[in-house]
């Protein structure tokens, strides 16, 4: 009995250990669903912050634009330019005698004009170049967002795989308390049993009493037996012998039938308190809750529509 109470009580302890387990990887699996929650809206925040860098693309590709065009009219601009430049250098040809200075001086300006032409074409590719870079820094602002897009979708799906791996980690829980309680009740059974193996042995060391009785009512009748159809004579003795030797086997079978009798008595008690009528009830009333979890039926539905 000391044994298996030692073992039971280390089967407590270990199950109480499990439960304790049981509840910190509960714990430790809702902080990492509120982490997890964090990163979802610090996807969010970033998605939100490239729809805003692609917003700013977008202007600048049409400030670019604007600039471009800008670009373009002054060239038409100097190309017009150059045109009464040329024009006005034929009538200079044609004053030449009069105004070769001013000649001279509208040359100049038209080299000036040609350096600003072409200082205007490579202003024009620059642009180019500029609303080049553009576009591909909105290609890449898009491809950030689809990026951004697959992580937040990612996140989601962490999220989901936390909730079930929290549902899961309950479900173990109640699985870890409902061998508990069946223990508890296996503990009671055993010692139900072992109160019947007791009441079993004692009942047969009564038996052996009740026999030890018997045999000494034997020897007491075989004495007197002997006495009745020897008469008294030498052997006598003898027969008082036996006679004695039955009362003495009566006596002491007397006094452990009494001693046994009184543990039996004992053992009965406790075993009619553990048979009784309320506590049958009780253990039936245990035993039906303890088959009772809703939480795996819906666990059983999570997996079903997933």
């Amino acid at each position: 009995m000391e044994k298996s109470q030692n073992s039971s009580t280390k089967n407590v302890k270990f199950q109480e250990e499990a439960q304790q387990l049981a509840k910190e990887i509960e714990k430790w699996a809702s902080i990492r669903k509120a982490l997890c929650d964090d990163t979802t809206m610090l996807a969010q925040y970033r998605t939100m912050l490239a729809k805003g860098r692609t917003e700013l693309a977008n202007k600048r590709i049409k400030l670019a634009e604007g600039r471009t065009n800008f670009a373009n009219k002054r060239t038409e601009l100097a190309n017009n330019r150059t045109e009464l430049a040329n024009k006005r250098t034929e009538l200079a040809n044609k004053r030449t005698e009069l105004a070769e200075n001013r000649t001279q001086w509208a040359r100049e300006r038209t080299e000036l004009s040609n350096k600003r032409t072409e200082w205007a074409k490579e202003r024009t590719d620059l642009a180019d170049k500029r609303t080049e870079l553009a576009n591909n820094r909105t290609e890449l602002a898009d491809k950030r967002t689809e990026l951004a897009n697959k992580r937040t979708k990612l996140a989601e799906n962490r999220t989901n795989l936390a909730n079930k791996r929290t549902d899961w980690a309950e479900m173990r829980t109640k699985l870890s308390e409902l061998r508990t309680r069946l223990a508890g009740g296996r503990t009671s059974l055993a010692r139900t049993r072992t109160n019947f193996a007791q009441y079993r042995t004692i009942m047969a060391k009564m038996r052996t009493e009740l026999s030890y009785l018997r045999t000494g009512v034997g020897f007491i009748a075989l004495g007197c037996g002997f006495i009745r159809y020897f008469g008294l004579g030498k052997w006598t003795i003898l027969d008082f012998g036996i006679i004695l030797l039955g009362l003495i086997i009566i006596f002491m079978a007397v006094k452990m039938f009494i001693r046994t009798l009184f543990h039996e008595r004992k053992i009965m008690k406790r075993l009619e308190q553990e048979l009784t009528h309320d506590a049958l009830d009780k253990r039936e009333r245990e035993i039906i809750q303890l088959l009772r979890f809703s939480s795996f039926k819906r666990v059983k539905s999570d997996d079903e529509s997933s």
